[in-house]
């Protein structure tokens, strides 16, 4: 525009038009968006009283109150980020993020993003321009995909959610789709949590029983009983495929333990023999170990198998679902280990409804942290991992995650319902394939391969509606 300024537009809203110009004597731009037009022709025809207007403002001067201004809406990275994990913290402590959140946020941007903002000889927000983040892939070398694409998020959150609302940085900046070069995301790098194939997961089992008997010999009890406490919480994450902070969150009275009851066949056998050996004639009700429910308690053969049920509160969604298992015995058990612990060491008090299932009860039964679940599964691991053959698929080590991992894989290739699946899960169909879906295709082989011997293909016979 005869060399006083330009009029440019945005890639996410490429129909929207400002104007745009140095201010003299500065390195600083001012902008106003053209209203009515979306085209720059039109554009063109409009700018005019923009230009106007700024030839009647006066230019920021030296010593003027709008230098002052000016220099407010620049800040020492650090600072701000300082200033937004404290935000951040208040949002945590009233309830409105989640621990974790905070958390990772603040170690994402104290640990990441300010070294690297160091590296690019940047100090201040207003330094932040386009070409920043070029370079952050390969700052970020080394590291898992996944995890990079998880920080480039929080970082976008910091850029728009603060030092935008707080004037610090330029939106054209942040609003920019090339800002943060594309982390390509393919199907390998969804395995950072391999499912635990069936070898494996009973060389780790065994390894943790063994861990938690040799705490008995330990004078502190409170190891003793945190090991039975780990042991228990991977049997049922294991089998109910919960995610471990939803575990972590679940109290006595969300679980419910029913005898849905079991025939064995020794079991029938011996009952019937014992009647007719005293001269009562019995038939037989020809019920078969099927593995299916006996709602009979006069069944013969009946003995008891306790199943649970798990009322459990998404931690990305809030939504609350209930989740059938088979660790009604693991329930049972580990609510009589903490009575008899309570009896021992503690007082007379037992086991309530809103107590933790997995919580501590030498610490007024406040959750274990996340850390020591996901430290002490890491070590388990490392001090066996020689002897395991590990997941065909993939090099990555099994995690705590793992365990959520191997219930869908297996549900899957046991052929439960996709829907059914999705739903005690809580997943979405689509990201329970893409995450999840990651079938060792042997284990239903035999599906696949099935030839019908000896049996002739049925010929449909076309039945005529009208006469030739």
């Amino acid at each position: 525009m005869e060399g006083r300024g330009f009029i440019v537009s945005y890639e996410h809203n490429p129909k929207v038009f400002y104007y745009r110009e140095l201010i003299e004597g500065t390195k600083s731009y001012r902008s106003k968006k053209i209203e009515g037009v979306d085209n720059v022709e039109d554009g063109k025809k409009k700018v005019l009283d923009i230009i106007l207007e700024f030839s009647g403002r006066v230019p920021s001067v030296k010593n003027s109150d709008k230098t002052i201004e000016k220099k407010l809406r620049t800040q020492d990275v650090e600072l701000s980020v300082h200033n937004f994990i404290e935000y951040e913290r208040e949002r945590m402590e009233s309830g409105l993020i989640k621990y974790k959140t905070y958390n990772q946020r603040k170690l994402c941007l104290n640990k990441h993003l300010i070294p690297y903002l160091k590296s690019r000889g940047i100090t201040k927000t207003r330094q932040i321009n386009d070409e920043t983040f070029s370079h952050y892939l390969i700052y970020r070398k080394g590291i898992k995909k996944l995890t990079v694409n998880g920080e480039i998020v929080m970082i976008k959150n910091f850029l728009s959610e603060w030092l935008v609302k707080k004037r610090l940085i330029e939106p054209e900046v942040v609003s920019n789709r090339r800002l943060f070069p594309v982390v390509k995301i393919r199907m390998n790098d969804l395995m950072s949590n391999p499912p635990i194939n069936g070898y494996d997961w009973k060389i780790i089992n065994l390894e943790i029983r063994r861990w938690v008997r040799e705490s008995t010999n330990i004078v502190n009890h409170r190891v003793n009983l945190w090991r039975t406490i780990f042991w228990n919480f991977t049997l049922i994450s294991k089998n109910s495929g919960c995610r471990p902070e939803e575990l972590m969150k679940l109290k006595w009275k969300d679980v419910e333990v029913v005898d849905v009851g079991r025939i064995s066949e020794s079991m029938k056998e011996e009952e019937i023999q014992e009647l007719r050996s005293e001269g009562i004639e019995v038939f037989d009700d020809e019920s078969i170990s099927d593995g299916g429910w006996v709602e009979s308690n006069k069944s013969f053969g009946r003995e008891q198998r306790l199943i649970s049920y798990i009322t459990v509160t998404s931690g990305k969604t809030g939504q609350i679902r209930e989740v059938p298992t088979n660790t009604g015995y693991v329930f049972v058990r580990l609510k009589d280990y903490l009575n008899n612990y309570y009896k021992q060491h503690s007082s007379n008090r037992q086991v309530e409804g809103n107590d933790l299932v997995f919580g501590n009860v030498n610490n007024y039964g406040r959750p274990y942290d996340y850390s020591m679940f996901n430290r002490n599964w890491r070590n388990r691991v490392r001090v066996v991992k020689d002897k395991l053959k590990g997941n065909k698929f993939t090099d990555e080590n099994y995690t705590v995650y793992s365990m959520r991992s191997t219930f869908i894989t297996n549900k899957l290739i046991s052929g439960l319902d996709i829907f059914l699946l999705s739903r005690i899960t809580g997943h979405d169909v689509k990201i329970l394939m893409r995450h999840y879906e990651r079938m060792d295709i042997r284990r239903r082989s035999e599906e696949i391969t099935k030839i019908e011997y000896g049996r002739r293909r049925n010929e449909n016979i076309k039945v005529k509606l009208f006469d030739d």
